[in-house]
């Protein structure tokens, strides 16, 4: 008797939740058929990192790596070059987190962070004026013009990192400390824009999504993005006695540097299989 009252109840509830189940409402602005606000990467937020003791840190060395943007695996930072509803480039979530929304107020001059930037700074680094002048008389001016950079001027992504080796959970990580973009300006000048603490911008990152190629449903944040780095890579700069780049003491050719940029890739997986002990 207690098992059929059982089973009635069950029964019971299972229709009052089917008969009180609400329909999703859409409307155009949700662009899809899911409403828009219970998406996902509206409400993410930015995961610690988890705590790590100096004692367990047995080796660390430091590397500056360089994010080509045309690079088919690192497209996701490129792209779009026009901002869309549900969508930005990395350029654009940065530097929107430094003007338009102050969610990013670390940033810098150099990569040491040595020098911070104002809000007015970084405006006037992304926004020039040029200035032409009458090569007859130079006091003269022709047209002042404004060169803006955008986000199809961006390159590269330079980022400092630290690799290091947890005993504690046995393994070799990374934790990015800087980002900078790399941009190329309408007179062909290379040069980074400026430097940003990359922890000061997680929460910018946590809170936009970049494009799958696979599953449009299982989009990627930023943060997530790099935290897995999904992104190839070329070493630029390995932390040494001299403080100088691989260019500077590679010189004969752009294949020279190749080679040295993969072999400090290749010294750092072969020290992670010497680490262990079977």
């Amino acid at each position: 008797m207690n098992l059929h009252l059982k089973g009635i109840l069950a029964i019971s509830c299972l229709l009052a939740i089917g008969f009180t189940t609400k329909a999703q409402v859409l409307d155009p602005s949700d662009d899809g058929i899911i409403p828009d606000p219970p998406k996902h990467f509206h409400h993410n937020r930015v995961v610690p990192y988890p705590y790590l003791r100096e004692s367990d840190m047995l080796w660390s060395t430091r590397h500056w790596e360089r994010i080509y943007t045309k690079e088919k695996m690192n497209l996701t930072l490129y792209y779009p070059e026009i901002e869309m509803p549900d969508r930005k480039s990395l350029f654009n979530v940065i530097v929107d987190g430094i003007i338009n929304e102050n969610t990013i107020s670390e940033v810098f001059d150099d990569d040491r962070f040595t020098r911070p930037l104002t809000i007015e700074e970084v405006q006037q680094r992304i926004m020039k004026l040029d200035t032409i002048r009458d090569p007859d008389d130079p006091s003269i001016i022709l047209l002042i013009d404004t060169i803006s950079i955008r986000p199809k001027d961006v390159v590269a992504w330079d980022i400092k990192s630290d690799w290091y080796f947890d005993k504690q959970r046995g393994e070799l990580k990374n934790r990015i400390i800087g980002i900078s973009p790399f941009v190329k300006d309408k007179n062909g000048d290379v040069y980074n824009l400026f430097w940003v603490w990359f922890p000061d911008a997680r929460y910018a990152l946590s809170t936009h999504v970049v494009y799958n190629f696979n599953n449009d449903n299982q989009r990627l944040t930023f943060d997530q993005l790099f935290h897995l780095r999904k992104f190839t890579t070329v070493v630029y700069k390995e932390d040494n006695v001299y403080d100088r780049a691989i260019k500077d003491y590679k010189r004969n050719s752009s294949m020279d540097q190749l080679l040295e940029a993969s072999y400090i890739r290749e010294k750092l997986r072969n020290l992670e299989h010497d680490l262990w002990e079977f």
